[in-house]
């Protein structure tokens, strides 16, 4: 008799050879499926380990799989899914506060700073009760408002989890939050087609940009924000090496806040689709912006957005060493390489009628070998493999 690890059965699959608990019980036959029940009351009692014939195999049970499914959206049974509903909710409200908090401006140059604390409060209770699903930005629904307003309510988001994790006080966060929807404000002192336009920026443009964390920081200093508001949106676009802009600052010399507010709008800006360019996952953002660690990003800032989101963030499919395919279920602060996952294929690609959960820091014999990009997606979909 061989021991093997319970991680060897997955739900709803077959096994070729009889399974036992110990010595004498038997725990499957070969005509039993393995359920996610059983699998379950084996971890709670305790069991890491089960004894079986050398040469056992595991299949997936041939039969249809089924088609009820959410499009693009795996079942979230572990929650309640009111959850999901009330972070959708929240996002397309915070989506409209921002919108009309940049009409207004506009309009008569104006920023009320109480509704906006209040409104980053919400974010940051929000943040503490429903991270999950607020970090899995992909998933919730822009609803059609204008780049500048949903990448303004994604720096925020993004900022004030970083925050969390660097255990910066309340009134920090806040701060944080505040800057991060307030840090293109500059943007409405330029012409109006530096907010629509639909391609690339001509060179004469792009200079012009550089004028936008300027006319941001005036524009809050002369309303009254504080300066750690202030001092991150005239700040967000300084390096560490000093080759940003507009005043060229290196290392200490830039406010924290400002290198939260930089690491998260990057990331927002290369995960999300412009018509001029195509949105890279979060995977290959983040493994883009570690190459420029200490050149344009602050190291432990950046890596506090890794532990944040994982390096696989929430919504990433990713292949296991093993052959099965499964995607990022929540990031794992203990080991940013071992988010937990919810597993949608067998070994040998064969999809699975439910999706268990895996916590991969529980499980060292499983790993993710590497995120799947864009093309196999669309593949593994057409073939049913995925779900649309």
């Amino acid at each position: 008799m061989k021991k093997i690890p319970i991680q060897t059965l997955l739900p709803n699959s077959l096994v070729s050879a009889t399974v036992f608990l110990d010595d004498q019980f038997i725990l499957l036959t070969p005509e039993t499926p393995v359920s996610e029940t059983l699998l379950r009351l084996l971890r709670n009692w305790g069991y890491t380990q089960l004894q079986a014939n050398e040469g056992l195999k595991v299949r997936a049970r041939t039969e249809p799989v089924a088609t009820d499914m959410p499009s693009g959206r795996l079942p979230d049974d572990s929650e309640e899914p009111s959850n999901r509903e009330e972070t959708q909710k929240f996002y397309s409200g915070i989506l409209e506060f921002t919108h009309k908090l940049f009409d207004a401006f506009m309009k008569r140059n104006i920023v009320p700073i109480e509704p906006l604390t209040d409104q980053v409060k919400l974010l940051v209770n929000m943040m503490r009760s429903h991270k999950r699903h607020l970090l899995d930005l992909g998933g919730l629904d822009r609803g059609g408002f204008s780049y500048i307003v949903s990448h303004s309510v994604n720096v925020a988001i993004l900022s004030v989890a970083v925050a969390d994790t660097l255990k910066l006080p309340f009134h920090k966060m806040i701060e944080v939050g505040m800057a991060g929807l307030l840090h293109e404000l500059g943007m409405f002192k330029l012409p109006d087609n530096f907010q629509t336009a639909n391609r690339t920026l001509t060179e004469a443009e792009k200079r012009a940009l550089l004028a936008h964390p300027l006319l941001g920081y005036r524009t809050l200093r002369d309303l009254g924000f504080p300066p750690n508001v202030t001092l991150a949106v005239l700040e967000h676009h300084e390096k560490e090496d000093g080759t940003g802009y507009p005043q060229g600052l290196t290392g200490d010399k830039i406010a924290t806040s400002a290198k939260i507010l930089a690491v998260a709008s990057a990331y927002d800006a290369q995960t999300t689709s412009r018509p001029f360019r195509v949105a890279r996952g979060g995977h290959a953002s983040l493994l883009s912006m570690l190459q420029d660690i200490r050149k344009t990003y602050d190291e432990q800032i950046l890596r506090r957005l890794v532990v944040t989101l994982s390096i696989f963030p929430i919504g990433t499919y990713v292949e296991l060493k093993n052959g099965c395919l499964a995607v990022v279920f929540e990031p794992n602060p203990d080991d940013f390489k071992r988010p937990d996952i919810r597993l949608l294929t067998d070994e040998s690609k064969s999809p699975l009628t439910s999706y268990p959960m895996l916590r991969l820091i529980e499980t060292p014999e499983l790993a993710i070998a590497r995120a799947l990009n864009s093309e196999e997606l669309k593949q593994l979909r057409a073939d049913r493999i995925l779900p649309a």
